[in-house]
Parts: C-alpha cells; structure tokens; sequence
C-alpha cells in the first residue's frame, strides 16, 4: 500500500512540474524570440518480485514480474523551431529567417539571441535595446554607427557612357533629285531596201501597211533613165504619197520607217508589189518590222527619246532652270545641233548642261544619268538643302517633248548630321555639381563625332573634338578614339581630366549602333560632401548608410552565430542564451553565409508557441494530477478499513 502511495505523489510531483512547463509556455505565447520547451516523462523503477527464467526441457520461460515506483521526468528539452516573423516597421528591428543567432555582449561574455531589437545609443554604439549590450559584427567586434559623420567630396574622373547612336541615317545627308520616270529611247519600224540603181521603168508598185492600217500603194513614175531608177528618185516618190511613214536615202539604199517610235510601231511590204523585189531584200518583203525601245543611254538623241512627240531641228531651245542647295536660282538655254553655239542633239548633251548650270566652288549639285535611264541631281554636300529643277522647251521651238512626264522629285531630304545629345552631372574637387553635355554627330563617312561643352560662367573646355567612334556591321563598338576630356573650371585652379568610357571594342556593355532610335546617356563617378541620413541593413546582414549626396557606404557587417546543437544552449533570461558544453563552441559568420539565414528588416520574430497545442497539454496534465490524486485518496481509505478492523 505504501507503495501506491509513493508512486501516486510522484505522479503528482510530474504533473506539477508538467503543468509548470505549459504555463511558461502559454506565458510567453507573445514573447519575442521565445522558444517552448517540451516535457518528458520516465519511469522510475521499483521493486522486482520475480526475475525472468528461460525456458528447459520439462517447463517453459516467464517473464519478471516487477513493480515501479512512479514517474519522473526525463528531460525538459527546447523547440528551436522558427517563429513566424512580425512587421514592425521599424528598420533596425532584425529577423533571423533559419538557422543562426545575434551576438551581443555585456562586456565579458557573448550571449546569443534571436530578437534583433537593436538601435543606437548615445555614444553611436549598436546595441539590444532591451539590454543595453552591444552588438558583435562578423568579426566579433562591437558596431558603432556614427550618425554624425560626413564624407568628403570626390571628383569626378571618369563618365560611363551607355546607349544605342541610330543605325539608320537621317543625317548627314546630300539632298537628292531623280526624274519620276526613266528614260528610254524608242526607235521607229525600218525597213532597208536593196542597193541601187534599180531595173524598174515607171509604174510599177510598192504596197505598204503601217500599223495595221489600210494597206497604201506607191507608184513609182518614169525614172531619168530607164531601167536605172535611183534611191532619191524612190524616196522622193514615196515621201510624196506616204501618209505615216517616211523613205530615207541611205547613200544609194532605200530605208522605210514609221514616223512614230516604239514597240507599238510596225510595217509591212506586201508581197504583190511589183517593184518590191527591185528595191528591197528577199528577206523583208512579207515580213512585218517591229519598232524597239530601251533604256535611254548618253548617246540616245533627244528626237528618239519616249518622250519627244517632234523632233527637234538645229537651232530649237530648251530651258532648264532650278536652284542651287543653297537656294541661288539657276536659269540656262541648251540649244539643240552640233554648230557652233549649239550644245548638242543627246541626252547626255543634256546631262553636261545641267551640270555647267549647277556646278559651284561651294554648294553646288552634278548631275547624273544612271544605268536605270533616270536623271539625278545630286548636292554636292550634306545638310538641309533648297535643290529643284526643270526642263521645258521654249514655244518657238520646233521639237517637242512631254518633259513633265520626267518631272525631278525629291528621293533623299538633305539632312544635317545626325546628332545624339547627352547631359551629365560632373563633380570637381570642391564638390561642386557641373552640368558637361556630350554632343554626338555623324560623319559623311558613318563614323561619330563628340563635341563636349560646358556653361561658359563655370568653365571651360581644353579638349577640341573627338573624332572616330565607329561601329561595326553588327552595331558593335569597333574605333575608340582617344578619350581623354580636359576641363578648366573658373572657380577651382588646374585642370580636371575626365576619361570617357565609351565602351570595349567588340562588346555591347557601352555604346551600340542598333537599328533602334538614338537613347544614350552618361553616368559620371564623383560625388559633393554628404551627410549620414538613414541605416539599413540588407538580407546579408550589412549594414549600409545613406548619405546626403545619394552615396551607399557598407558601414559594417553583423556576425551570425552558428551552434552544433542549438537545443543546447541556455536559457539565461531576456530571450538570451548562452552556450554550454553540450552546444558546441559558436562559428561566427554573416548571414546567407554557410547554414545561417537571411536577416529581414523591420521584423521581429515571434514566439513559436502553439497556444492549441499547449491547452490540450494542459488538459493531459490537469487529468494526470487529478489521477494521482485519486489513488492516494482511494489508498488513504483502504488503509482506514483496516484500522477499523483493529
């Protein structure tokens, strides 16, 4: 009986101190950093009434039979599991998310914390606010924030530049005419006829069709001698009855062709003239010729150009008259022949006029007739330009052309070059803050020029400008110049050199020429004197000031400790732990380093009690005491009945 009761007050013992484990539990539900410990329970051994034998030949084996003596507890062991992390909105409040600890120190020793409540005291010490102990970086030294400290000014030395120059060439730019249409050179239907004189007497027949039309019958009358009619004797007879066509003497030959020229064109010898066999070849009589046209050449006469409705004579006038790029009017008379005073009868007569007429020591424009049978006039030089012309025949002239079916149109706008401009914040010696603009401008031969300039009030520029900053066919940075930039500010002695990183060749880290539009700009190094203004401290655990003058300083880095065993470190109070010999010797590291985890600012990390968990071990605890209870009231009575038998 004595042993009931023993074993019953154990029990008692347990569950109070089960009990007493919950209640600090759900005490320190809200409690920042706080890690819940769990209870174990062992049996404690009491009396065995019978030891174990084996079983043999003649019976078999028991087991002992023994009693115990009640509970005990085993151990009170600590969840080191995560706690959910709080917003604080406070930036030097710091969460740990996973493994590791906050080293702080009281003076003589380190003590390990999860709760990163930390601020800065009065002598720029980083400290726990809740403690006062200072808080220990990676190198397991006390961190000072000095919130009063200012950093000089640095000057600037070098502008990195970034960006794409245009590919595609808006600039510079020569301005270009081109006729509307090419042109072209049309050339009759002809027909040559036989050597004379010719055995014809008079009277006989040539029937002849142009162009589909009705077929005409020539006579031909009595020649000076008969049976010897000559070529002009032909050819005056034809001319005199030939409506659409004309008989040209070809030095004793006869020759027949349309009056109009072109593909359109054709003639035809019908096979029952009498007198054809006389005058023209075997080979033509019967057969239709055809009238051609071709691209216009510089030997092509005016008078066979598609656009010549009659031909011209010697002496007729055409004006060509326009504008120089420049705007300075032009007006000139080509005269048509080859005498004297006359400027000829081709197309490329034409083009050497023109080119007379607009040629100038400066801007002027020459003229061209390119392989495609247009006329061009091109300014001699690159930029925005006034550059016209036109082409007419005068009324007393005798030929005619449709030269407005050629009319000159603008193929290329006169361009200036293309420029690309950038502006950046420069620094001198003394800090001061100067605005240097970089002006890009293309060449004639694709290349870049940059021409630098400052505000005349602060300075001046010693460098003239830098030429050859070139691109590949790729639009990768192939020439870099030399790119030194000279600046003598009016306010500081000396002079302040800047180099201008244009990029490397063959890479697309600086400029680029991309077939995108223009965007470059340039950040310059250097910075005026700043001021301290805020702290923060980022995922790695430095701590970072932001200055006035926008400068990030890395001003230190908090250590993170790291246990073998964390459950067995020590409880000292305040959410502090400190180490022990079953927790291993502390490896001090930064955060995202190693194990240890990330530091989230503006947290805290809270408590990983499970208030749900805790209330139904309460429950167990609270019905556990209650049991024990009973069997030493249940024993208490059976000892009282026998009393009673006494």
């Amino acid at each position: 009986m004595n042993n009931a009761l023993v074993s019953a007050l154990s029990g008692l013992r347990v569950n109070q101190q089960y009990l007493d484990v919950i209640g600090n539990n759900i005490a320190n539900a809200n409690t920042n950093g706080f890690k819940g410990s769990r209870l174990s329970f062992v049996e404690m051994f009491g009396q065995s009434l019978r030891p174990a034998s084996g079983p043999t030949g003649l019976s078999g084996g028991r087991n002992p039979s023994d009693i115990g003596s009640g509970a005990g507890i085993g151990s009170i062991d600590r969840r080191m599991a995560q706690g959910s992390l709080l917003n604080t909105g406070r930036s030097l409040d710091l969460g740990l998310q996973g493994e590791g600890f906050f080293v702080v120190n009281d003076g003589n020793q380190n003590y390990y914390t999860r709760v990163g409540a930390f601020g800065v005291d009065a002598s720029d010490n980083f400290v726990d606010l809740r403690t006062g102990f200072h808080v220990k970086n990676v190198n397991g030294e006390s961190i000072k924030i000095e919130l009063n400290t200012v950093i000089p000014a640095q000057a600037s030395s070098e502008v990195t530049m970034q960006g794409n120059l245009p590919a595609v060439v808006s600039g510079p730019l020569s301005e270009l005419l081109t006729s509307d249409q090419p042109f072209k050179d049309f050339q009759p239907a002809r027909i040559n006829g036989n050597a004379g004189p010719y055995n014809l007497n008079g009277g006989e027949t040539l029937m002849i069709q142009v162009n589909f039309g009705a077929t005409q019958t020539i006579t031909l009358p009595a020649p000076a001698v008969p049976g010897a009619m000559t070529a002009a004797e032909i050819t005056t007879a034809i001319n005199a009855q030939a409506t659409g066509f004309t008989a040209v003497n070809n030095a004793g030959t006869v020759e027949i062709r349309t009056n109009g020229t072109g593909s359109t064109q054709n003639i035809f010898i019908d096979p029952l003239s009498t007198g054809a066999a006389s005058v023209f070849a075997p080979a033509s009589v019967g057969i239709a010729a055809v009238g051609s046209e071709s691209i216009a050449n510089a030997t092509t006469l005016l008078s066979d150009l598609s656009a010549n409705t009659v031909n011209y004579v010697a002496g007729d006038q055409i004006r060509i008259t326009g504008s120089r790029p420049d705007g300075t009017p032009v007006t000139g008379i080509f005269v048509f022949g080859t005498g004297p005073g006359q400027d000829g009868t081709t197309l490329g007569s034409i083009v050497t006029k023109m080119n007379s007429m607009f040629n100038a020591p400066t801007g002027g424009a020459t003229a061209t007739l390119n392989a495609d049978g247009t006329l061009s006039l091109l300014a001699d030089a690159t930029g925005e330009a006034s550059l016209t012309v036109t082409i007419q025949d005068l009324p007393a002239a005798t030929g005619r052309s449709n030269w407005s079916s050629h009319f000159f149109r603008t193929v290329t706008q006169g361009a200036n070059p293309d420029t690309e401009t950038v502006t950046s914040t420069v620094y001198d010696s003394a800090g001061q803050a100067h605005a240097v603009t970089l002006a890009y401008a293309r060449r004639d031969d694709g290349t870049w020029d940059v021409t630098a300039s400052v505000d005349p009030l602060e300075g001046t520029v010693l460098t003239p400008t830098i030429s050859g900053l070139g691109f590949d066919q790729n639009g990768t940075l192939n020439m870099v110049p030399p790119n030194l930039l000279q600046i003598q500010w009016n306010t500081i002695p000396g002079t302040q050199n800047l180099n201008l990183n244009f990029g490397t060749a063959g890479q697309t880290e600086g400029l680029t020429q991309f077939g995108l539009p223009g965007s470059v700009f340039g950040t310059a190094d250097g910075y005026t004197a700043g001021s301290l203004s805020s702290v923060a401290v980022r995922a790695d655990g430095v701590i970072e000031g932001f200055y006035t003058n926008g400068r990030i300083l890395e001003l230190d880095r908090l250590g993170v400790a790291l246990f073998e065993n964390n459950a067995g470190l020590e409880s000292v109070g305040d959410s502090l732990w400190q180490r022990t010999g079953n927790s291993g010797d502390p490896f001090i590291t930064s955060a995202q380093t190693a194990s240890a985890g990330s530091i989230v600012a503006g947290t805290l990390e809270g408590s990983n009690v499970d208030i749900a968990e805790e209330f139904v071990r309460l429950i167990e605890a609270q019905r556990g005491f209650q049991a024990n209870a009973r069997i030493i009231s249940t024993t208490d009575e059976v000892l009282q009945e026998l009393v009673n038998l006494v």
